[in-house]
């Protein structure tokens, strides 16, 4: 339990200004919209028919 605060008490002295907490939310977002465009792109990719057979 004291390795869950220790780690609560270091996030709150990182994010003590309100510049560093808008530029820890605008690389959040900027990750998170990385990862959706992934998935995205993953969801929409058609899978390609086989045109031509393998001779064996």
């Amino acid at each position: 339990m004291q390795g869950l605060d220790n780690v609560i008490t270091m996030v709150d002295y990182m994010l003590d200004t309100k510049r560093k907490r808008h530029i820890t939310g605008g690389i959040l977002i900027s990750i998170s919209m990385l990862f959706g465009g992934l998935a995205f792109t993953v969801m929409t990719i058609k899978n390609e028919d086989k045109k031509y057979e393998e001779p064996f």
